[in-house]
């Protein structure tokens, strides 16, 4: 027994002092201590995965990949790299000046994070102050020269000069003039689409919607107060920006949508999320995860693998009217429902599960789909951050995957 014990030792303190090195011969163990040594060997390896992604946190390397969730050693460690992923996406949205983002979950940091984001706002407040007071010094002169350059050099804007009072129209350049041509009602047409809602603020830029027999046009429009020849007059400076709007909206899809799924993506699903908790919205919190996918990629090829996500993808959507499904990762899936209770959301996941289990698809295929998922139902009086939300939302799932995994071993074991 003596031999074995200094085999063990050993390989424990190869673990901590020279884990490229260690090594553990189950053979030379004793038959009553093999099994101590497999659970020896499955144990070392989960406390190097979990030093690696310690090492990795330490590094700032996010992209690490996390260790297979049966290394129950590392979950804390799990759940601080969701966090600090959250906390990178935070600091991303203040870089872009949504001074709105708080932190809550990470103590003394929190305080000094939240502070530092306060005075950055405050900063941000007072330049833009200073910015308008010198606006407001140069405001004349700058319009008045701006409305004389754009008569000098013929710009393609169209420029009509109207009347304050009566809206007569007292000047329009030549590419106004052939706009009326094609529609006598168009610069009428503009002065309502300007003037329904109140005053115009001088020289802000104002987007409107110009419909014409059905043709959809988005003009942006700046209005500058002038005297002309003793009148007091304002001149409407026009340009046409659809083409522009509707690539700026194509840019925006893209921007928060799955290429591969079409369902929103983790940005979109955080932002959905912040303002429902913002809102005090009453809601429900699915995090749902596809089980052995990585089987099927690896055994039956990447195409099955891709037509495994899509078909959840399509009970995801079909899920409810006004669901918000989100892609958050390769296998992962954030799912919010308004209005809907735990007990609710949990039958809907389980008819859910069910479709899925039984898919057309599978008719003649030699694997099996399904869903693992945990549920966090949210109330109007919720104190909890959205990182601590959908954190929950995962560790419920891991423990529905777990649990479900014992049923069909005991299962297994009963046939």
């Amino acid at each position: 027994m003596e031999p074995a014990i200094d085999l063990v030792f050993n390989y424990l303190r190869d673990i901590l002092y020279s884990p490229d090195e260690a090594s553990l011969d189950i053979n030379k163990l004793p038959k009553e201590l093999k099994e101590l040594g497999q659970g020896l060997i499955f144990f070392a390896r989960c406390v190097l995965d979990t030093k690696y992604l310690a090492y990795s946190l330490s590094k700032g390397d996010l992209d690490v990949g996390l260790p297979p969730k049966e290394n129950e050693i590392a979950a804390p460690l799990k759940s601080l790299h969701a966090s600090l992923k959250h906390l990178t996406w935070q600091t991303q949205q203040i870089a872009q000046g949504n001074y709105k983002q708080r932190v809550d979950f990470m103590g003394e940091f929190s305080v000094a994070f939240n502070s530092m984001v306060e005075q950055l706002d405050q900063r941000q407040q007072q330049l833009e102050g200073t910015i308008n007071q010198v606006q407001q010094k140069n405001a004349s002169l700058e319009h008045s020269n701006l409305f004389l350059n754009l008569l000098m050099n013929h710009v393609p804007m169209q420029i009509i000069v109207i009347d304050s009072n009566t809206h007569e129209v007292l000047l329009m350049n030549e590419t106004a003039l052939t706009e009326t041509a094609n529609n006598a009602k168009y610069v009428e047409e503009i002065i309502q689409l300007l003037f329904h809602d109140g005053d115009i603020i001088n020289g802000n830029e104002t987007t409107v919607k110009h419909v014409v027999e059905g043709h959809v046009r988005y003009l942006s429009i700046r209005i500058y107060f002038l005297e002309w020849y003793n009148i007091d007059a304002q001149a409407i400076v026009i340009n046409d920006v659809s083409d522009v709007n509707s690539k700026l909206k194509e840019l925006e899809k893209r921007a928060y949508e799955d290429d591969f799924t079409q369902l929103h993506n983790r940005a979109f699903g955080m932002m959905a999320l912040d303002k429902l908790l913002s809102e005090n919205r009453l809601f429900v919190l699915i995090f749902a995860d596809l089980d052995s996918l990585k089987y099927i990629n690896d055994e039956f090829g990447h195409s099955e693998g891709d037509m495994y996500i899509l078909n959840a993808t399509g009970l995801l959507k079909a899920l409810s009217p006004n669901v918000i499904a989100c892609r958050i990762g390769g296998d992962e899936f954030m799912v919010i429902l308004q209005n809907v209770g735990y007990d609710e959301a949990h039958d809907m996941m389980t008819i859910l599960c069910d479709k899925l289990c039984n898919h057309i698809y599978l008719n003649d295929k030699p694997y099996q789909y399904s869903i693992s998922f945990g549920i966090v139902a949210v109330e109007s009086d919720n104190n909890l951050s959205a990182g601590e939300i959908l954190s929950m939302a995962d560790e419920r799932m891991y423990e529905n995957k777990q649990m479900r995994k014992k049923k069909n071993r005991n299962t297994q074991d009963n046939i």
